[in-house]
């Protein structure tokens, strides 16, 4: 048996005779392969490269053309790519100075050209529902123009073509109740907040967000109006003759950037798109180098089952002749075979599920997939990955086979390794220096945050960073620490026997057990602490994350409040009107009611639909770096809030103005300008106060106070925001009636302060390590039912009941589920003490009630599943010594 021939013929002969087994190690390779091909395929679907993205993006034309505000542009630093949104002005252009929609493109164009709006998001509309109004989002663009074919899904009918005809998504249809049978009504219309009416002429879904609300008009729609400060977009289909590069060098210096098709199919060299992240270079490395080490220690588990069932048929290959080489190479032919059937399954059950639940991935991912393209080389590399992981999950179990003598080999019969094990001295020392490294860089990035905060005091969102080498060095940190406890774990669970004189019969029996055959308990211990290692990392990574939010989160009003919301109009920013306001009271619970609003001067004209607002600005030097609104308040609500409503109130009642910091007054007074005063020329005095410490209330964090009163001496006060006190929490009746009464659902809120998005993710979290730890706590227990079939038959001689068979099965998955759990929350307590740092966590975040459902749950209903699948009773074997 020199060749290769033979082993590969009784490898090929013994997985198909115990296909059950040669199933089970297939799948623990290729429900990895399938989820890192899944990923692949979906990733490439909403991703799409080369023409399929040119369709999506440019439909059928030449090149995108963009005519920008500005008569000159300044040219761009490399080749028009779509990471370059548009040029900048020219040197010495400041404001723009011409209007983009009265530029005609095709005078800019060679002759013979044509050209298209293409469908581009814009505003939203407020239309009428079944009961309230709803906001969608406004596309507009030529849809029926060839050239925008494939940036958009028609569904039914056509797009439309006069400026009084729409088109809108299918939930949009749906919830204006359109449809009949699915189908779009014949006469079908669209009313909006403003009773412009519509005809609604098809249903089409934009390929970003098709799930949304969403109309598509044409480009002189009414529902909208151009503005003269926006650049304006137009698909190019050029004449044969036109060299799309020459003429986008020619339009850069005209205000206008031309992006020819093949720049999309084929993108020139970026400074964007070259640019690699080493921080999550090392992540995806990291993430990728423990899939592939989990299946290695799940699949070579499983694979010393069949290595101990065919003892006696390797016995007989010794006999025979062969060599323990000979021995090795059946069982690695074994392990290749089950990675190849795992890994190609993977890989085709990916494909099948990708093309057949397309809908369903459409609707989840909220996008449209277009076309197929199949990233190949991905899916082979994915693959190559699953086969050579069988191979590596056959290794072991090759060489204890190979070890094995001929004559207890014919026999049936496997070395088991007893007595105490002693901790490698190596392993721990990796260990410590491990925890050590990552505790290290975990403080180095503290530090590192803390700098970046102290830098960018005055930038009011929140500062986090990942520099690359705190992350190198905690990443070094964890994977050292993984592999000091891969490399110790059979000898960490034999010394666990130690505890075993302290339990019941069976708990005895289980650790035992596990320290006589820690060659498999070893692995697969390690294979369920590497899978809950994940989930809690990511529960610890979540708690941090939501802490960090939580801690930045600032509420509109006061707990348990009600806030009624201004509505966008072509005016501004109005609140709704006295007669409704009041109507809203009557319905909620009210205990107060408080109204918010600006001042503006008298005379004081609207710019572009926005009317200027007065506001406080500090001395001279310092004007345009401290501005606050004033914000028009009454006293009695500053009142609420402990001592500084008390003294900001006082400040109020006075005519005072309340401003934040000391530094905006001079001689008791602070200068007031409107907001389009950007140079404080107009500035006036006024009486003023500073009081720090505001509330954690956004409008009062953000502005200067002014009284009513007062406010009315300077100018015209408008409400824009109302406030309720409430007595208690309105019912979902009372909720619904103050919708019907507004006309729209979402104007009227109740402030209940941060709420977490995670717990249903955590919920989910915490099956899918319950899920994984099952697996490798069901392989083992197999395997000890395998191997111990001699012992339970001596039990059940010597009188044990017969229940003893279940109660060890449950002992023996509880000890491996609750080891591995155990050390799966310490590796990811590591992960979590990284992202308490990455995310700028106020403190380290612990998820009690997360790691006590994994620690203690998860073990225990391991336990309970072994306990109940399990046979009690055990047919009576011959005893070999």
């Amino acid at each position: 048996m020199a060749s290769w021939g033979p082993p590969l013929r009784i490898a090929r002969r013994t997985i198909r005779r115990s296909l059950g087994r040669t199933l089970l190690v297939a799948a623990l390779i290729g429900v990895p392969v399938l989820a890192a091909s899944w990923i692949g395929l979906i990733d490439r679907a909403a991703n799409p490269t080369g023409e399929l993205l040119a369709k999506t993006t440019i439909g059928q034309a030449d090149a995108r053309l963009t005519v920008t505000p500005y008569s000159k542009s300044s040219p761009l630093p490399e080749r028009p790519s779509l990471d370059w949104g548009e040029p900048g002005p020219a040197p010495g252009i400041e404001e723009p100075d011409r209007d983009p929609t009265k530029v005609d493109p095709l005078t800019l164009l060679p002759t013979g050209s044509k050209v298209a709006r293409p469908l581009l998001l814009g505003n939203t509309v407020d239309v009428h529902g079944p009961e309230t109004d709803t906001t969608v989002g406004l596309t507009i663009g030529d849809g029926q123009n060839e050239l925008t074919a494939g940036t958009f899904k028609l569904d039914q009918g056509r797009m439309p073509a006069k400026a009084d005809e729409v088109a809108i998504s299918p939930s949009l249809a749906k919830y204006l109740n359109l449809l009949d049978g699915g189908e779009l009504r014949a006469d079908a219309t669209l009313i909006t907040a403003k009773d412009q009416k519509f005809t609604v002429v098809g249903v089409t879904r934009s390929l970003q967000d098709p799930n949304t609300g969403t109309m598509f008009a044409t480009p002189d729609t009414p529902l909208t109006k151009p503005d003269p400060a926006t650049s304006v977009q137009y698909l190019v289909d050029l004449p044969d003759s036109a060299d799309p590069d020459a003429l986008s060098d020619k339009l850069v210096g005209q205000g206008a950037l031309l992006l020819p098709r093949a720049n999309i199919v084929d993108p020139p060299p970026s400074m964007y798109s070259n640019s690699q992240d080493a921080g999550a270079t090392a992540v995806m490395a990291l993430v990728i180098g423990f899939g592939i080490l989990e299946i290695v220690l799940l699949a070579g588990t499983a694979f010393a089952v069949g290595a101990r069932r065919q003892t006696r048929e390797l016995g007989l290959v010794t006999a025979a002749g062969g060599t323990p080489r000979d021995v090795r190479r059946v069982v690695l032919m074994q392990g290749l075979f089950a990675g190849i059937i795992g890994a190609g399954s993977g890989v085709i059950l990916a494909l099948v599920a990708v093309f057949a639940g397309k809908p369903l991935w459409e609707r989840m991912l909220s996008m449209v997939f277009v076309g197929r393209q199949i990233p190949w080389p991905n899916l082979v590399a994915v693959a190559a990955l699953g086969a050579l992981a069988g191979l590596a999950a056959s290794i072991v179990p090759a060489i204890s086979a190979g070890r094995q003598t001929p004559m207890a080999a014919l026999a049936g019969r496997f070395t088991v390794v007893a007595g105490s094990a002693r901790l490698r001295k190596p392993a721990v020392i990796l260990l410590v220096a491990g925890v050590a490294s990552t505790l290290l860089g975990n403080v180095w990035m503290a530090a590192a945050l803390e700098t970046a905060r102290k830098n960018a005091a005055n930038v009011d969102y929140q500062v986090t960073i990942t520099p690359t080498g705190p992350i190198a060095m905690v990443l070094v940190g964890i994977t050292a620490s993984i592999i000091a406890l891969v490399w110790m774990l059979p000898n960490l669970v034999a010394k666990t026997a130690g505890l075993a004189r302290i339990l019941p019969l069976s708990g005895r029996l289980a650790l035992r057990d596990a320290a006589r055959h820690r060659h498999r308990t070893g692995p697969a211990t390690a294979a369920i602490m590497m899978a809950v290692a994940a989930t809690a990392a990511i529960v610890f990574a979540a708690s941090n994350a939501i802490a960090a939010e939580a801690k930045d989160y600032v509420p509109a009003a006061r707990h348990g409040d009600a806030v009624l919301r201004a509505e966008q109009s072509s005016e501004g920013l109005m609140a709704s009107s006295p007669p409704q306001t009041q109507k809203v009271a009557g319905l909620l619970p009210v205990e107060a009611r408080y109204d918010l609003g600006s001042v503006s001067l008298p005379g004081a004209k609207a710019n572009g639909g926005y009317l200027p607002t007065l506001m406080a600005i500090g001395p001279p030097g310092m004007e345009g770096t401290v501005g606050y609104p004033l914000l028009v308040i009454d006293p009695e609500y500053v009142a609420r809030f402990d001592d500084y409503g008390k003294q900001a109130a006082e400040a109020l009642r006075a005519g005072k103005i309340v401003v934040q910091r000391p530094e905006m007054l001079a001689s008791g007074s602070v200068k007031v300008t409107s907001d389009d005063d950007y140079d404080g020329k107009k500035s006036f005095g006024h009486a003023a106060v500073a009081i720090a410490g505001p509330p954690r209330i956004s409008a009062l964090q953000q502005s200067s106070l002014i009284s009513p009163e007062a406010a009315r001496k300077l100018g015209t006060v408008r409400v824009y925001e109302t406030q309720f006190e409430l007595k208690r929490e309105p019912t979902d009746s009372e909720l619904a009636a103050v919708a019907k009464v507004l006309g729209h659902d979402d104007l009227l809120t109740i402030e209940k302060g941060y709420r977490s998005p995670a717990r249903l993710w955590f919920l989910g979290l915490i099956g899918a390590a319950t899920v994984v730890t099952l697996l490798g706590v069901a392989i083992s227990v197999s395997l000890s039912a395998a191997e111990g079939r001699a012992d339970l038959a001596t039990l059940a001689a010597v009188g044990a009941p017969p229940r003893r068979r279940r109660n060890l099965a449950a002992a023996q998955a509880w000890v491996l589920g609750q080891l591995g759990c155990v050390l799966g929350v310490g590796i990811g307590a590591l992960y979590g003490y990284t992202a308490h740092a990455a995310f700028g966590s106020p403190h380290f975040m612990v998820p009690w009630q997360e790691i006590g459902g994994i620690v203690i749950v998860v073990p225990l209903f391991a336990g309970l599943l072994a306990w109940l699948l399990t046979r009690s009773r055990l047919p009576m074997v011959r005893r070999v010594d």
